[in-house]
């Protein structure tokens, strides 16, 4: 059975108790970090997760919700100052660029990434419907992705924020060529984000304790999400 990932923290954008939802696992020299939002990076320092050990960060990044990548200036930084390198993986290269560019840090400092380039452990991306909710709650679609990360230690699927779950990875999951199911969700009917009810109904009884709940609202019963069968990270 392989290992699962430890959560720097677990709530979405507006939590105030739990802060921004992020995960890592570490192997040999190598800290793989997903998302990095605002609270994150004063986490990773607070609980001194980069310790003299790490040579290289890979940052696996879902969206660019500021709650997902907020604080990824800053540690591209830090890790310049402790010589560490850093790979920012997403599918689409220029939209991590422009946002690094903003923040005025020289391409030098890192390197892009598709999935299909990181050649020592899996990863292939799945696109979701995610986006902003305008006022009159019509969703604006943007670019986001759940990933299947696998290796010698970890066998995973990451949501990220979304309304779906895609059907090959649900199919994976059943058959167990994904091990474990890390998935947002909501309680709160909130319509750019995954409702609890609906996991329920896609994941069968005996399975759900290979899902994981993330990315949750502060006011989140955790003992309803046990009750149901599934797991949190919190």
């Amino acid at each position: 059975m392989s290992k699962k990932l430890t959560f720097i923290s677990s709530g979405g954008a507006f939590s105030k108790l739990n802060r921004n939802n992020s995960a890592y696992y570490k192997i040999n020299e190598k800290l793989v970090l997903i998302d990095c939002g605002e609270t994150v990076f004063h986490d990773i320092l607070n609980k001194e997760i980069i310790n003299d050990d790490i040579k290289r960060i890979d940052i696996i990044i879902t969206h660019f919700h500021s709650d997902h990548v907020g604080s990824l200036g800053s540690l591209v930084f830090f890790c310049r100052y402790k010589q560490i390198d850093v790979n920012i993986i997403f599918p689409i290269k220029s939209i991590p660029k422009k946002l690094l560019d903003i923040f005025g840090i020289e391409e030098k400092l890192y390197n892009l990434k598709t999935p299909q380039e990181v050649n020592d452990y899996y990863i292939k991306e799945y696109k979701q419907l995610h986006g902003d909710l305008r006022n009159d709650e019509t969703i604006i679609p943007m670019p986001a992705y759940g990933y299947h990360i696998k290796d010698e230690n970890i066998n995973i699927y990451y949501s990220g924020d979304t309304t779906t779950l895609h059907q090959e990875v649900l199919e994976k999951f059943k058959s167990k060529e994904i091990e474990y199911l890390y998935h947002e969700i909501t309680t709160d009917g909130y319509k750019a984000h995954f409702p609890l009810e609906k996991l329920e109904q896609l994941i069968d009884k005996n399975e759900r304790n290979r899902v994981y709940c993330m990315h949750m609202g502060d006011n989140t019963d955790i003992k309803e999400v046990k009750r149901i069968g599934f797991r949190s990270v919190r």
